[in-house]
């Protein structure tokens, strides 16, 4: 069985276009109340957890210096962020490692450690949206929450 995808609770929507059309005027309002209270919050702050490693620090300054302003990371992604800064220096290690003409370790073992990294990587950057894809879904969400004054008129 496949997960389900993750939505978003301002991507939920009420109505007829958004679905839940047999929804009660109650459960519609508590629907709106709901997601009202996970909203985005104004002022980010993201703080590097103390268990960061150097490397893994100034990875976190490039990332934050990058994404200013585009309003990718909120104050909850500081772990995921961490993570992610992580991630990358110990792919970084081990390509390193694997590079040298060390006989003392597996190239096997070392090539399976660097497509471990690589994937996790790439999972978190695709999560934190740090790739081409998962920022096109993000603008393509604010396009479609963006209506037209000639579309308000008739999705009503």
């Amino acid at each position: 069985m496949m997960p389900k995808q993750h939505i978003s609770a301002e991507k939920m929507g009420v109505g007829k276009k958004n679905g839940g059309k047999h929804w009660t005027r109650a459960e519609v309002e508590a629907r709106q109340a709901a997601a009202e209270g996970v909203k985005r919050n104004k002022r980010v702050s993201l703080r590097a957890p103390k268990w960061l490693s150097v490397e893994a620090h100034k990875i976190w300054g490039k990332v934050r210096k990058k994404t200013y302003g585009l309003e990718l990371l909120d104050n909850l992604d500081a772990d995921m962020l961490a993570i992610y800064c992580d991630a990358v220096v110990k792919y970084r290690q081990a390509s390193e490692k694997l590079a040298t003409d060390d006989v003392d370790f597996d190239r096997d073992e070392a090539i399976k450690a660097i497509q471990a990294w690589a994937r996790l990587v790439a999972m978190y950057s695709e999560k934190l949206g740090f790739t081409p894809a998962a920022r096109a879904r993000l603008v393509k969400h604010k396009a479609d929450e963006t209506l037209d004054a000639f579309g308000e008129e008739f999705d009503g």
